[in-house]
């Protein structure tokens, strides 16, 4: 009879340890890869490209009393140029204008062009042409003009002076320059601009 409640106890343990909660060993980790996008890196696109090739402007050169024609613009053509302390009309009358360098260590440099104006309208003198004198290719003086007035007698402001349609004017660039520039045997030219056209007149 004693040997009854020892089996019952023996049951009741196996069924205890069978209702017993898993230990952690007995556990399964659940391990969870997250995988992320792969983002693909394109390398940048060079493109190639040319540059456009720049345009240097023509220049022709030109001597004296030579005739250079834009058509339907202009016909300019060298009379002279001077260095000079005074800058007069070719033919001064009894009371005229004229342009004298008031300092010790300059003085005036001229080029004499003829303009007729190829325009089918009449053109502001100085709109026709601009001019800079360039000394040892390489120091520009920028130049004001004048108009010659009364044939000759007299300038007036080229600014306020329009020419008619296939008529001829006398115009006058000057630029105040050193005396070194003036007493140099170094290059000096007329850069004549007009329109489109570049011409280069050879002083010395």
């Amino acid at each position: 009879m004693k040997i009854v409640p020892s089996i019952i106890m023996t049951v009741a343990f196996i069924t205890l340890a069978a209702c017993s909660s898993p230990t952690t060993a007995d556990k399964k980790e659940e391990v969870s890869i997250t995988s992320e996008p792969v983002t693909q890196v394109k390398e940048p696109t060079v493109e190639t490209t040319t540059a456009p090739e720049v345009q240097e402007d023509k220049v022709t050169s030109i001597n004296k009393n030579d005739k250079a024609t834009i058509d339907g613009y202009a016909e300019v053509s060298v009379s002279s140029d001077k260095i000079s302390k005074k800058i007069e009309p070719s033919t001064p009358g009894s009371y005229y204008t004229y342009y004298e360098s008031k300092e010790d260590d300059s003085t005036y440099l001229a080029i004499v062009l003829k303009v007729k104006n190829l325009n089918t309208s009449g053109t502001v003198a100085d709109e026709l042409a601009n001019v800079t004198f360039t000394f040892d290719n390489q120091y520009d003086y920028p130049t004001f003009s004048t108009v010659e007035d009364k044939g000759g007698q007299d300038f007036t402001y080229s600014n306020i002076v329009s020419i008619s349609p296939l008529k001829t004017a006398t115009l006058y660039y000057i630029a105040e320059i050193p005396n070194e520039v003036a007493e140099s045997d170094k290059p000096l030219k007329a850069v004549i601009k007009a329109k489109d056209n570049t011409f280069e007149y050879t002083i010395r």
